[in-house]
């Protein structure tokens, strides 16, 4: 995606955006001291959007004044990712001061009891690896079962690995903001018909063993898989509030 996601992600700003009521949620349950505050977007990317989410969260700090010194703004990704692009787009904004850490967001990120707020959005439908290829499709909706059910799994060990991993790093009192991309109520969700497309075209151009290898590594979970209340109590984490929402 080199220098292309800023320029491609428009629905995913118009999930931040969505976010919003959801971020002052979160930030008026904030029970920390104003002084020192760490704020970290895991899964920032190219820049564009995590710089304007992390605006929305400073904006609402300092209108509830739960905000008296500049916070320090940490943009993780992996070490893969275009940091020069945010780099850029960072001494242009001059918003804040911001640092970049490149490491997965499925592993430890920051000291322990360091971090104020966390934030993710559109991140973590992407797994940290595939279990193995799909044989039939590229994308896990239209896998057979077994296909599906080991899919599913790696997504829990992911999700395991993010809360743990955050809630360690969590002060007392901070919290956590994330969107994950999800099936509905309904179990449908909106993207499965582009990948369907996606291998549809490129059956016209791939023979069948470099259609193996097509295989997306991304799993949406249901609003259960999200709302793991086992996972949170072993944590010590509370849930202030989890639902579907959806883009108009």
């Amino acid at each position: 995606m080199a220098g292309s996601y800023n320029q491609n992600s428009d629905p995913q700003l118009a999930i931040i955006n969505l976010m919003i009521p959801y971020i002052h949620l979160g930030i008026d349950e904030l029970d920390i001291s104003p002084l020192s505050l760490i704020i970290a977007d895991f899964g920032s990317s190219h820049g564009k959007n995590s710089i304007e989410a992390m605006k929305i969260f400073i904006n609402y700090l300092q209108k509830t004044n739960k905000l008296t010194a500049s916070p320090l703004v940490v943009h993780n990704d992996l070490p893969t990712n275009d940091w020069t692009t945010l780099f850029h787009l960072l001494a242009d904004d001059k918003s804040y001061q911001g640092v970049a850490n490149g490491y997965s967001f499925y592993e430890q990120c920051l000291p322990v009891n360091s971090l104020s707020i966390g934030f993710t959005a559109s991140s973590m439908h992407w797994l940290s690896k595939i279990p193995f290829n799909i044989t039939n499709h590229c994308f896990h909706a239209y896998a057979e079962e077994h296909e599906r059910q080991a899919y599913k799994h790696q997504a829990k060990l992911d999700f395991n690995s993010f809360i743990e991993h955050r809630s360690r790093e969590l002060v007392s009192g901070g919290i956590l903001v994330l969107s994950i991309p999800s099936f509905d109520d309904q179990g449908i969700e909106s993207i499965s018909n582009y990948f369907d497309q996606l291998y549809i075209c490129a059956q016209s151009f791939f023979n069948e063993q470099e259609l193996l290898y097509l295989t997306v590594p991304i799993y949406l979970r249901s609003l259960s898989e999200c709302l793991d209340y086992e996972l949170f109590d072993r944590c010590s984490l509370k849930l202030i509030k989890g639902e579907l929402s959806r883009l108009k």
